[in-house]
């Protein structure tokens, strides 16, 4: 997983999408547009749903590399509170 996050981020990074000084709204508005999408193509029925949802991943993905945020931990961490509940 690791790696993946490392070639998204990069490939981003490499098409100056993300700077050093991309903040957390740039993020956001980013993240709004690919669920708008993903609304748009689950409601149409369009066969890119797939590809929408994985756009939506990989900018929540991005926001964590970019925030030194250690997701696969957070996602064991958040899957162990859940399997509590």
């Amino acid at each position: 997983m690791k790696q993946l996050i490392e070639d998204n981020y990069n490939s981003i990074v490499k098409r100056g999408l993300i700077t050093p000084e991309t903040g957390t709204s740039d993020f956001i508005m980013k993240l709004e547009e690919e669920v708008q999408e993903y609304i748009e193509a689950e409601k149409f029925t369009l066969p890119n749903v797939n590809e929408e949802l994985a756009d939506i991943i990989l900018v929540c993905l991005n926001i964590a590399k970019h925030f030194d945020i250690d997701i696969e931990q957070e996602l064991k961490n958040k899957i162990q509170i859940n399997n509590k509940r």
